[in-house]
């Protein structure tokens, strides 16, 4: 991406175990830069009243987002803010573009991120930055890609 043009913003979910590594993707304006009220979402049961209220915050920040960046590990998949947050990026008013870093290559991505036009990458940081500029610019498409090493 040009130097003249601004950085993707992303929204990135992840469980709340995974933050170090949600910390390293600094390199783009992140609209849940605040990373303890993101993981308060971990304290506050899915379906209980008080989920309302953050679900109606993370709507906020995931729409002002141009690109949802999924950290999967081993269980993001049975994760239901995670699956939510997913669905919310695909339903915003201008769709996210969504990118799916695998942990390791046999973690299963989250239900709502397989046939949705997501990229899958591994945690490297110049796949990260084209996964993010592709998924930016890429028309929606339920046809997901893997980006493989040169």
């Amino acid at each position: 991406m040009p130097d003249d043009q601004p950085k993707p913003r992303i929204f990135v979910c992840y469980e709340p175990d995974l933050q170090s590594l949600a910390d390293r993707l600094d390199a783009w304006p992140n609209t849940n830069a605040d990373r303890s009220a993101y993981n308060n979402r971990a304290n506050t049961p899915f379906d209980s009243p008080a989920a309302e209220l953050v679900k109606q915050s993370l709507r906020a920040q995931i729409e002002s987002a141009q690109v949802t960046v999924c950290l999967i590990s081993k269980t993001t998949h049975s994760d239901e803010w995670i699956n939510w947050e997913i669905e919310t990026a695909k339903s915003a008013p201008r769709r996210n573009g969504l990118v799916g870093i695998l942990l390791h290559e046999y973690n299963r991505p989250p239900a709502p991120m397989i046939n949705s036009g997501a990229i899958f990458i591994y945690f490297k940081r110049d796949q990260v930055e084209r996964a993010i500029e592709w998924a930016a610019t890429e028309h929606p498409t339920n046809e997901d890609f893997i980006l493989q090493d040169n």
